[in-house]
């Protein structure tokens, strides 16, 4: 298990309360490299409660237990804890949690009969300050010493850098980022506005500048190209030519 997981006090808190833990962040916080702080199982209530969320109900979860929920953590930001009432008669809480007022993490106890009120009223009181500690945990993590911070959008950059060359596309690095296409997309606009494939594009531009400026005159420019990650070279030079205002062999001689 990755050294600085919070596995620990997930099962730990779920054997004192008799309940099950699932975690929507909203933050690169919760993510090393590309592996997270908890186990993949955790951010799926239809994985973590096999016996009671099947896939046919996958449309209302979304609604009621996403969309919904989220709408009321944005409409009272001050709420401690939500109620979620699920249509096969059990319960769920939800406690989130604030940094610098926008939500980064919602913990969800469950699932749990309507008659576990007792159980209910104890997990009203301690989800909230747990879900706190755990974030600020991570948190003390991603700033002090133990580890350095590494955001999604960091490891996105690193994926270009590495495989520049080779045929990548968005979905591909969510899948070896271990996250959804939309969020490596929403990280990608918070850090400078840019999609994926205009980071990738810059990249093998640039990379294409280099050996232009510094590889041999006799290396053909369509190997230039294949180099650099484009299919064709007509691709690499119509690409190039937008981005500079000169074709390759112009930028070339001028250099």
């Amino acid at each position: 298990m990755y050294i600085h997981s919070i596995e620990p006090e997930l099962l730990a808190f779920e054997k004192l309360f008799g309940c099950k833990i699932c975690l929507h962040p909203f933050n690169d916080l919760f993510y090393r490299g590309t592996v997270r702080l908890f186990a993949p199982i955790r951010q799926s209530h239809r994985r973590t409660h096999p016996d009671r969320c099947g896939k046919e109900q996958r449309g209302y979860c979304i609604r009621h237990c996403m969309d919904e929920l989220n709408r009321r953590i944005a409409a009272h930001p001050s709420r401690e804890f939500f109620y979620v009432h699920c249509r096969n008669r059990c319960f769920e809480l939800a406690a989130p949690v604030h940094r610098n007022g926008r939500c980064v993490l919602v913990v969800f106890a469950g699932l749990l009969d309507v008659h576990d009120r007792e159980k209910l009223r104890d997990l009203a009181l301690m989800l909230p300050v747990f879900a706190s500690g755990i974030e600020a945990k991570v948190h003390a993590m991603s700033v002090g010493s133990e580890c350095v911070r590494d955001t999604l959008a960091d490891r996105a950059r690193e994926y270009i850098d590495d495989r520049y060359a080779e045929n990548i596309s968005t979905s591909s690095a969510a899948k070896a980022l271990c996250v959804s296409v939309s969020h490596l997309c929403h990280a990608l606009h918070a850090d400078g506005g840019k999609s994926f494939s205009q980071r990738l594009m810059e990249t093998r531009l640039d990379h294409a500048r280099q050996l232009l400026h510094f590889a041999d005159p006799d290396v053909r420019l369509a190997d230039i190209a294949r180099l650099c990650g484009f299919n064709s070279y007509e691709h690499f030079c119509r690409c190039f030519a937008n981005a500079t205002g000169l074709s390759p062999s112009a930028w070339r001689k001028k250099r």
